[in-house]
């Protein structure tokens, strides 16, 4: 399971839109300074960023897709996210602000590979570009993702 999940969220809304030849935004639109002795760094050609947590698989990741998906309401971007997770529940979603600037956040539960999962994304745009941060973790998961979570967008530093 943890390869399906890793290639779900490496690549984000590249399933749904296409991350070939777009223009990102990682190092002169912004940086994630998202530093635990629990998370390790993944390198991956089709996100910005990616975390996994070596204890138990959870995934941490960020995408930026500059002069793109600027005239789509971010509640749209963001559930378009998670519409090939099996059984996708939506459990909250706001618009809310995120460093001054308009934001959505999804929170959701569905199945990846038949596991039952927890998702959250939070969107927004800034510069011309649109940025996601997504978490996904396996329910059966017994820390506090939730606090995981809110330490990762934290650590995003917009230039």
């Amino acid at each position: 399971m943890r390869k399906t999940l890793i290639l779900f969220l490496l690549s984000s809304c590249s399933l749904f839109f296409g991350k070939e030849g777009h223009e990102s935004a990682k190092g002169s639109g912004y940086k994630i300074q998202f530093d635990s002795p629990d998370w390790i760094v993944k390198k991956d050609e089709q996100s910005d960023y990616v975390f996994e947590n070596k204890n138990d698989g959870r995934i941490l990741l960020s995408n930026s897709f500059c002069k793109q998906f600027q005239d789509r309401p971010l509640e749209t971007l963001a559930r378009k996210t998670f519409k090939t997770i099996g059984s996708f529940k939506a459990e909250k979603g706001d618009y809310t602000t995120f460093h001054n600037r308009e934001a959505y956040r999804l929170d959701g539960h569905g199945k990846v590979d038949g596991v039952p999962v927890e998702l959250h994304i939070l969107n927004t745009r800034r510069n011309n570009c649109y940025f996601d941060f997504v978490s996904i973790t396996p329910e059966k998961s017994a820390t506090d993702h939730a606090l995981e979570f809110e330490k990762f967008l934290s650590s995003v530093v917009f230039q």
